[in-house]
């Protein structure tokens, strides 16, 4: 028994299970989690380590160097860079493919427990890189002018009240200050006591304890003993009695001011003209990042309604952009259900067909949405692009049924036999199609690297709309024809329009003839689908190639890099000088905040929706740039958050030079950066070498030091302590710690000559100058050292003016080729030509297994050699003409049109193999080959053009760009309809011009076979 029959006879229980998958079905898509983008774990992680005071060499020698010794004992670990900046070493790893990132992350931590740091680093930390989750939940900005109250509210009630919030992993505070109970020692008093600052430090420390003593009987109990020394207020620190090396006995305040402070903030933020503190949300991994972030702004309207004081502003909530996106999608989603249904009433002219239709999409849909919550997909921007890519294509299996059925009751037979035999006469190219359709997810979806990340969630929805649509297409599609089929009514339309056959379509007769002209003249066919594919290819080899197309996030970001040495007070005014230029010269703009940090700045911009705005964010962007370009002082660069920097693309030009000397690095970055900077399309072409600071170099003299019982490691805590300070031991004071920090008074910090002139306690009593014991010099050292698998590394940087990577790539490797490197140093490229490259080897490795997996279905289904090939020669120039809609509409060539070309490949041979399987059928039942051609085509004509239109109208609206959203895959939707437009044009006139040519050839081949091996004739060639 068929399927078709086996539902048409137990319709209870075909429609209670629809009934059963569209209730399920709602349900679990009320339950899916959203996001932005795909869960894109990769396989990598960074290590930070913080050590106050260091200058870059110091972090590499102290820090950089054994934590990077440790890391890669770590088995799975592939790559090791990392970069020593002052007081900081950052350390990125990348593993193989396949290695479990959080068992790495603990073996990490065992390594790192063995390593020995020096005193006052603080113990490294491990983040596990998850590109969705790089992006913050929300931003909170608490407003106010008090930013030390501002600083104790953060900490005190509302991070607290944050982290509580089901699935927020951290709440980061930037722009407060801090408070600290500073110890400022006298040098002349203190040493005329004959104490130091270290001695100071360790005394505090020792008055400034609980210690348990022990258990006690006190009758016939058992008491605990304690004895509680601790600080409770400033003035006990200050009155604390401080025993004399000599004898005798002082109070701290004899030799030092005792104080409460507030510490110099690192960081400055604004928000809309107002001071901030700021207040970065970060997801746990996995959560619900709409619910998170709906979570928090409810914690913070609880907050508000509890102290009506409290001032905030979220300028950035994941929410918002989310729901944008998911809206969106779903808008396209409906049009696309719309126009597929208009589509079949305009060419079936018939209310029951449509309802058919209208019916099964959304049950497709629907069904989709329970697999979704099965394999524990989320609504992203990629998984909804997967539905809204394949709307279209959900109805070509049904539309295929329908007119199949249709067909049969107009010539003639029952209902029950036009539902089952019309099904059945179609099943087999109806699962040829649909399963070439989905072989080519297959190797997409198992891609490495980003792009098998990023379009996972794709892959696996789209396919599951393809599947569903098949089931539903055997299954409820005849059953519903069943119900709403009227055959008299269809065999007397058949009827009337038999009566008007003499006025025969003008379109239709063209078909026909153009048809004819080809089939007689196959050479000429032939020449003329060669010359159509090196039109197009020829007219795509201009494109530029890019990673990800640009997005209007409706985020504009300015960041502001000032001379080496700036303090945070003049970050911050040239900070605020941009920040009134851009409320003038940006009237889009909803919210802006910026921070301000030493030597650096970023303010960040908030459009409003992208729908009342009339600039695109790029264009507020360049009117920007040229606004801040008559600011002196410091390099301002302008863009546009995109998608591009959030997956890791570099910079148009990236030349990383590795080895050991960094005199040698040196002289090859100048001399490669003087050779890129002669290209005629490279710009803002530096080095880092280039970023080197003056920093104080104190060295030793061991035999001076050793006259006056001194060691480095005294002299250097001696410089530590009177330059930086020494944190003591905290104390808590109303509920919160603070830091008791021993200074000196700063004189030494002054100038160099003061800082020789630093007094040094010897061991053997009395004070020494430092530059007795020490060489302190000046000198050039750079501003960060980056290492790349444990030797230094060098990067010569740039950009391009026509962002053309490709050409600028290919212009480097030639001087690369022609430069004499010295033994033991390389170079290499990387940046986001690396990264594009990469990712589109990937996408054209899928691409040829994904044509291996189309040619293996379609010989299976049709046990057949040759019969793939026929059908898959229209490829090549479907390809090409899709290609040639990006120079056409001004695109980019992208990891999102190279998706849509290997998708092609799976849907475009659906037409062709609904016509080769019609023709196929026809000369089975003893029509010539000429005769099943000008017969099967105009008829199988009215299938492949509804299947086509309808596949095109629902990505009308991706193509558009239509909402807020849908830039990203905009791309996909044109490269889509431009392949689909012209292999359609292609299928109806030259697959049949293929099937000719090989039918012809393999007669050619087989007559010249000896008589014994001759086939019969009733074997056809194609088959």
């Amino acid at each position: 028994m068929s399927t078709a029959k086996f539902c048409i006879k137990h319709k209870v229980t075909t429609l209670l299970a629809v009934i059963m998958i569209a209730i399920f079905g709602l349900v679990f898509t009320t339950q899916l989690q959203m996001a932005l983008l795909p869960n894109m774990e990769y396989p990598a992680a960074v290590v930070i380590c913080y050590y106050n005071g260091a200058s870059p060499s110091d972090m590499e020698e102290l820090v950089t160097r054994p934590l990077e010794a440790a890391v890669m004992s770590v088995p799975g670990v592939d790559e090791v860079q990392s970069v020593s900046s002052d007081s900081t070493t950052q350390i990125q790893i990348t593993y193989v493919d396949g290695t479990d990132v959080d068992i790495a992350a603990t073996k990490l931590r065992e390594q790192f427990d063995m390593v020995s740091l020096p005193d006052g680093a603080i113990d490294p930390v491990i983040v596990n890189m998850n590109i969705s989750d790089m992006m913050p939940t929300a931003m909170v900005a608490l407003m106010g002018d008090d930013l030390a109250q501002l600083q104790t509210m953060a900490e005190d009630t509302v991070v607290p009240a944050l982290e509580r919030v089901a699935g927020v992993a951290s709440v980061d505070i930037y722009g407060g200050v801090d408070q600290q109970i500073a110890v400022e020692v006298d040098p002349t008093r203190a040493a005329g006591f004959g104490l130091s600052n270290a001695y100071i430090s360790q005394f505090l420390a020792a008055e400034n304890l609980i210690y348990p003593g022990g258990d006690m009987k006190n009758g016939s109990k058992t008491l605990t003993v304690s004895t509680d020394a601790k600080f409770q207020t400033v003035d006990d620190v200050a009155n604390m009695i401080l025993a004399l090396p000599t004898g005798g006995t002082i109070r701290l305040t004899e030799v030092a001011t005792v104080a409460l402070e507030t510490t110099d903030p690192d960081t400055i933020a604004t928000m809309d003209g107002t001071n901030c503190v700021l207040l970065q949300v970060s997801k746990q991994s996995g959560a619900n990042e709409v619910a998170v972030s709906n979570a928090v702004e409810a914690r913070l309207a609880e907050l508000k309604a509890d102290n009506p004081s409290m001032q905030y502003a979220a300028p950035y909530l994941a929410s918002d952009y989310i729901n944008l996106s998911v809206e969106s999608a779903m808008q396209n989603i409906v049009l696309g259900v719309v126009l597929a249904a208009i589509v079949v009433f305009l060419f079936l002219r018939r209310w029951g067909a449509t309802m058919t239709i209208a019916v099964s999409m959304p049950v497709c849909i629907l069904t989709v949405f329970i697999l979704m919550n099965v394999f524990d997909l989320t609504l992203n921007m990629m998984s909804l692009g997967g539905i809204a890519m394949g709307v279209g294509m959900i109805v070509d299996n049904s539309i295929v049924v329908l007119e199949n059925i249709y067909r049969f009751a107009g010539e003639g037979h029952s209902r029950m036999e036009s539902c089952v035999e019309g099904t059945k006469e179609v099943t087999t190219s109806v699962m040829a199609s649909t399963l070439t359709t989905v072989a080519v997810f297959l190797p997409l979806g198992l891609t490495g690297g980003l792009a098998g990340m990023m379009f996972k969630d794709f892959c696996l929805t789209i396919a599951f709309l393809i599947l569903a649509s098949l089931v539903i297409a055997l299954t409820l599609v005849p059953l519903l024809c069943y119900f709403l089929l009227d055959e008299e009514k269809i065999r007397r339309q058949n009827l009337r329009r038999a009566s008007r056959k003499s006025r025969a379509n003008p379109l239709m007769a063209l078909y026909q003839k153009l048809l004819g002209f080809f089939v007689r003249h196959l050479g000429l066919a032939m020449l003329v689908s060669v010359a159509l594919t090196v039109v197009f290819v020829a007219s795509c080899l201009s494109t530029n190639m890019v990673l990800i197309p640009d997005m209007d996030q409706g985020q504009v970001s300015i960041s502001v890099s000032m001379p080496i040495g700036s303090e945070v007070d003049e970050t911050s005014a040239i900070s605020e000088r941009i920040s009134g230029i851009a409320r003038e010269q940006v009237p889009e703009m909803e919210s802006m905040y910026y921070m301000a940090q030493p030597e650096s700045s970023t303010i960040s911009l908030t459009l409003v929706n992208k729908s009342e705005r009339d600039r695109s964010s790029a264009e507020v962007a360049d009117g920007l740039r040229a606004a801040l370009a008559d600011i002196a002082g410091c390099e301002i660069t302008v863009s546009t958050s995109d998608m591009t920097a959030l997956m890791g693309g570099g910079d148009d030009i990236s030349v990383e030079i590795t080895g050991t000397d960094y005199g040698t690095l040196s002289m090859i970055a100048d001399d490669l950066a003087a050779q890129i900077s002669g290209l005629a399309d490279a710009v803002d072409v530096t080095t880092s070498m280039a970023d080197q600071v003056p920093q104080v170099k104190v060295t030793m003299n061991r035999e001076a030091a050793s006259q006056y019982g001194l060691t480095a490691a005294t002299v250097g805590a001696a410089v530590r302590s009177e330059l930086t300070g020494t944190t003591a031991t905290t104390v808590t004071i109303d509920n919160k710690e603070l830091d008791v920090v021993v200074r000196g008074d700063g004189a030494s910090s002054a100038s160099l000559d003061a800082l020789r002139s630093m007094p040094v306690a010897s061991s053997y009593g009395g004070y020494v100058p430092l530059s007795s014991v020490a060489d302190v010099r000046i000198e050039m050292a750079p501003q960060s050292i980056t290492r790349d698998n444990q030797s230094r590394q060098v990067t010569v940087t740039g950009d391009t003016r026509s962002g053309n990577t490709t050409a600028i790539t290919a212009e480097i490797n030639a001087i690369l080729d022609g430069y004499a490197m010295p033994e033991g140093y390389t170079a290499e490229i990387t940046g986001s030509y690396s990264q594009m490259m990469e990712s589109f080897s990937d996408l054209l490795l899928a691409l040829l297994v994904a044509l291996g997996l189309v040619y293996f279905i379609l010989a299976s289904q049709f046990e057949s050699f040759l019969m793939p090939v026929i059908i898959m020669m229209i490829l090549p120039v479907a390809f090409a003409g899709a290609l040639f809609a990006l120079p056409l509409t001004g695109r980019d060539m992208s990891m999102i049109s190279l998706v849509a070309i290997i998708m092609l490949a799976g849907t475009v041979v659906n037409s062709s193999i609904i016509l080769v399987d019609y023709i196929k059928q026809r000369r089975e039942r003893g029509e010539s080959r000429e005769e099943a051609i000008l017969h099967a085509c105009p008829l199988r004509i009215r299938p492949v053009m509804m299947t086509t239109l309808t596949t095109i109208l629902a990505m009308v609206p991706m193509a558009l760009g239509i909402g807020d959203t849908n830039e990203m895959m905009s791309d996909m939707g044109v490269v889509m309809i431009s392949g689909m437009v012209i292999s359609t044009i292609i299928t109806l006139l030259f697959t049949p011009v293929y099937y000719s040519v090989i039918d012809q050839l393999s007669h050619i081949f087989r007559r010249r076979k000896p008589p014994a091996e001759r086939p019969t004739p009733a074997t056809s060639a194609a088959e």
